[in-house]
């Protein structure tokens, strides 16, 4: 890639901000292996930056890192992001919290679970109901139906007479 061509762009991706030198937005977006709205949702622009102009251009298309909201330089392999350290009282807070938390995630599924299975209950009574109630009435249609053709084949039969 001849640099005069090359374009400077910068995205915040994960917990690194990151540069590549590249021809275009599009294939800025495949070196990041990013979607096509990054540019459209500000999530990468155009960088004019002296310090990561130099760095991109020194390795065109390459992506190159470093942690979010350090002034460090860009690197083809960042520093690592390092966790903030936590007292052991701290973790255990925290691990307690995380068990509580869980403890009435779990207590509110059941309770979901009892609700629905009562709820489920009613409906299949209800659907018994409803069927015992529809035989009922297709037995007095049949019975009504029945007399209907007897009285008619009655009265034909008085008729040939």
């Amino acid at each position: 890639m001849a640099s005069r061509h090359l374009k400077v762009f910068q995205a915040h991706l994960g917990f690194y901000d990151t540069i590549v030198a590249a021809t275009s937005q599009k294939s800025a977006l495949e070196a990041w292996g990013a979607g096509k709205g990054e540019f459209a949702r500000g999530f990468a622009r155009v960088t004019t930056d002296p310090a990561a102009v130099q760095s991109a251009l020194a390795h065109p298309g390459e992506v190159l890192r470093r942690p979010f909201g350090s002034g460090g330089p860009f690197k083809r392999q960042a520093d690592a992001v390092l966790a903030p350290k936590v007292s052991p009282r701290q973790d255990r807070a925290a691990q307690q919290r995380r068990r509580k938390a869980a403890m009435a995630e779990r207590k509110a599924a059941e309770q979901e679970l009892r609700e629905a299975q009562a709820e489920a209950s009613r409906a299949r009574t209800e659907l018994k109901r409803r069927e015992s109630e529809l035989a009922r009435e297709k037995a007095g249609a049949e019975e009504m139906v029945r007399r209907r053709i007897a009285r008619a084949k009655a009265r034909l039969k008085n008729r040939k007479r």
